[in-house]
């Protein structure tokens, strides 16, 4: 028998916000949001940024490799843990972006140096309870023949610990500049620039009096990304989502067999495609009863495997768009169906030199296709209610915080996403279900993000991450009008972005709430 650690969340989000002090939590329990507010009252208006919670788990492997889950690691007077995290930012010197075509080979700022385009803020460790580490931060330089033309110092974020001796990532200023004084003309390369986003790995070293130092076995590793600005809706297919969908194509082919439930495989994905219409574009909203999946007749039918629900869900298969369905990168869904989810195309993650349209992942797709032959359990009660991390079995507890973590993020399509790009739908990422590859470099998740990042979050106010990015908003007077109004270029976003309000939900609606007044911004109703 030997005891072995690991670090749970597998993979964590934290968020920018420009919240020098105040932060809020990530969700660590599938489905249970944090609450708002989302701005620092104390710090006039500040956005929060978005902190990720890391923990330990022991389990106990046997002779023959089966292992059981033991307990949660916290600290004591025989217990000691050392945490380490170590963020990157490469985008100013990676790749242009896509990778197709004439770019497939061009590097940004090619002209400079590479190795002071890398900001690196290098391996940091905190360890203790309720202890304030230093700041996570690199710095980039744009040299060239020898001479530095400007440099910055960044900051990613900064590490914590709580009063368990757990480790918190909270997600920096996101702060965006070009030190050589460049302009910005392109939504993903824009050379002499830097962004606060980043990535990197985790990792843990627990002690236990008597016993030899123990690294926590496969490392985490934790992204800091852009704001999501619809936290209480979720894109279609999710980062969750892709590394289950790679996670049964490379580790675990036999949960394919699988039968799906109702209730926890089919209900969410249409609930999602609902819930998108709060945050779609105004024409996109609302296709009458017949679309919505959560009028009670129709999700009653919806949930029947008999006969008597057999065309309502062949009618929702119809319309879904068939996974690996190629077209052109940056292309509308059709009219007809095949085409939800109703999103534009982005690059194909087994070939990124083409594009496809965006589909569910091939897990989800054949989730429903056994939904819409009959072959599901039907376990349909009432809309499930979330369970509060601290309320689920410890069993549960260690899948819950990956999930809840990467749930929050977008799985399609990657064009060139919001907090990751195509990688994450890659086997060649993974070296364990949702466990990133600790041969991959720090950085390596976020490189061929657009740069800066508010570039593209301007450029892609359409059908393109709406639960992240939204693109049409109800305002607190009943209006709707767009999410970004006011921003009318790329330099207005770098700007403006701590601004921007945040879709809540009030009542049965989903409402904008918290906004910033914003430099030429329009009241008007939209028509």
């Amino acid at each position: 028998m030997k005891a072995i650690y690991r670090i749970y969340p597998a993979i964590g989000v934290a968020r920018i916000g420009n919240s020098e002090t105040a932060y809020f939590l990530g969700p660590e329990s599938p489905g249970v949001t944090p609450s708002g507010p989302y701005r620092d009252d104390s710090s006039p208006g500040k956005i929060k940024p978005q902190a990720v919670r890391f923990r330990i788990y022991k389990f106990i492997r046997d002779d023959f490799g089966k292992e059981a889950l033991d307990s949660e690691i916290v600290l004591d007077e025989k217990t000691r843990i050392r945490w380490s995290v170590h963020l990157v930012n490469r985008k100013a010197a990676g790749g242009n972006f896509p990778p197709g075509g004439p770019s497939s080979t061009s590097l940004r700022n090619a002209e400079y140096s590479r190795a002071g385009l890398i900001a690196d803020a290098g391996i940091q460790s905190i360890s203790g309870k309720n202890q304030a580490g230093g700041l996570l931060a690199g710095e980039i330089n744009f040299i060239k023949g020898g001479d530095v033309e400007g440099s910055a110092k960044i900051v990613f974020g900064r590490l914590l610990t709580d009063e368990e001796g757990r480790l918190i990532v909270v997600g920096g200023p996101g702060k965006s500049g070009s030190p050589i004084g460049r302009g910005l003309d392109n939504f993903a390369n824009n050379d002499g620039w830097y962004d606060g986003v980043s990535d990197g790995p985790v990792s843990a070293v627990v002690e236990v009096e008597g016993e030899q130092p123990i690294n926590a076995e496969g490392g985490a590793w934790v992204v800091v990304a852009p704001p999501s600005y619809a936290p209480e809706i979720e894109s279609v297919t999710t980062w969750y989502d892709q590394a289950l969908n790679v996670a049964v194509r490379n580790f675990s082919p036999r949960l394919i067999k699988s039968v799906p439930s109702f209730t926890r495989d089919i209900y969410p994905i249409l609930k999602r495609v609902v819930l998108i219409h709060w945050v779609a574009e105004q024409r996109n909203r609302h296709h009458g009863d017949a679309g919505n999946f959560l009028n009670p007749e129709r999700l009653s039918k919806l949930a029947d495997k008999t006969e008597n629900g057999k065309s309502a869900r062949e009618t929702v298969l119809r319309w879904l768009m068939k996974p690996n369905t190629r077209v052109d990168p940056n292309s509308p869904p059709p009219r007809v169906p095949p085409s939800m989810p109703k999103v534009n195309s982005g690059l194909d993650p087994d070939n990124p030199e083409r594009g496809e349209y965006t589909a569910l992942t091939e897990y989800q797709y054949a989730m429903m296709e056994k939904w819409s032959q009959g072959e599901f359990h039907a376990d349909w009660v009432t809309e499930p209610v979330p369970v509060p991390f601290d309320e689920l079995p410890l069993e549960q507890k260690p899948d819950a915080l990956t999930r809840a973590s990467l749930e929050g993020c977008i799985g399609a399509p990657f064009f060139p996403g919001i907090e990751v790009t195509y990688v994450i739908a890659q086997a060649v990422t993974y070296e364990a279900p949702f466990r990133i590859k600790r041969t991959l470099s720090p950085g390596f998740l976020t490189e061929r993000m657009a740069l800066p990042w508010q570039a593209d979050f301007l450029a892609c106010g359409e059908l393109w991450w709406p639960a992240q990015r939204p693109v049409d908003v109800v305002t607190a007077s009943g209006q709707i009008q767009p999410f970004s109004r006011g921003i009318e270029d790329y330099s207005d976003m770098v700007r403006w972005w701590s601004e921007l309000g945040f879709i809540v939900k009030k009542g049965g609606k989903f409402v904008e709430d918290e906004r910033n007044p914003i430099e030429g911004q329009s009241d008007v109703a939209v028509m």
